[in-house]
């Protein structure tokens, strides 16, 4: 069985999840880290297409929202 990884929305960043191609299954949670999600994905039986992932990760568009932190630096601190 091949999973789709994608990202999910956390804030101001985003994390991983990996469902299987028939839906069927999923990640319980969100990774950090990309390889955190593959591990579990591969954990759990699913094979896991690294170059398949990386292209179609490419090919979608992100609606993310990243804001700059618009609190002054602290004295000293750039």
């Amino acid at each position: 069985m091949i999973c789709h990884i994608y990202p999910v929305s956390a804030g101001n960043s985003y994390q991983w999840k990996w469902r299987s191609d028939d839906g069927k299954r999923k990640s319980s949670r969100a990774f950090e880290l990309f390889y955190d999600c593959v591990e579990d994905a591969r954990s759990h039986g699913i094979d896991v297409d690294i170059e398949r992932a990386h292209e179609h990760i490419a090919g979608e568009k992100l609606n993310l929202k990243i804001v700059a932190d618009s609190r002054p630096a602290a004295p000293g601190k750039a």
